[in-house]
């Protein structure tokens, strides 16, 4: 306590950087209580659903990583292309890959009765699977605000983090 009297600037520094080190933990305790896949869902203006699921990538990078989506037990597109989609879907849906998400981008969305989608990765020999309940009449429009709410915690990492380094410059 007697050092924190002397020298005010370095307890802050220290106070800081307790509560940088406790956030970080919380938040990395956080996300590896999460699933390895995480699904979202958005209405473009058009009207159509563009769907996301992110995965954590393997961590052998020679493994082929493959993804598709299945509605009703209907196949509706692959990063594959030797897999034909129902007749529903064939110029309606576009699958596409990147590093930590495959995305889902479907034309003509019927607004009627929702529908379970079900994202598929295969990384290995058997796939893993995540499933979302999708209502046009309640689905949220794309927007760039959807992206901020998902990163929240690495935001929340980075303003408690800025004001540390500036106390130590």
């Amino acid at each position: 306590m007697f050092l924190c009297v002397r020298n005010m600037q370095m307890c802050t520094v220290i106070r800081m950087m307790c509560c940088t080190a406790f956030a970080t933990f919380f938040l990395l305790g956080v996300a590896s209580g999460q699933t390895s896949l995480q699904i979202s869902s958005c209405l473009t203006k058009e009207q159509n659903l563009q769907m996301s699921c992110k995965f954590t990538p393997a961590t052998d990078p020679k493994l082929p990583t493959t993804c598709y989506y299945m509605t009703e037990s209907k196949y509706i597109g692959s990063t594959n292309s030797s897999i034909p989609p129902e007749s529903t879907f064939k110029n309606r849906a576009n699958v596409s890959l990147s590093n930590t998400a495959c995305e889902l981008h479907l034309t003509g969305l019927p607004s009627d009765n929702p529908q379970n989608y079900t994202c598929f990765i295969k990384q290995t020999d058997s796939p893993v699977s995540i499933t979302a309940i999708v209502d046009k009449r309640t689905l949220q429009t794309c927007s760039a605000f959807g992206v901020v709410q998902h990163s929240g915690a690495a935001l929340l990492l980075a303003f408690l983090t800025f004001p540390l380094f500036s106390e130590l410059l």
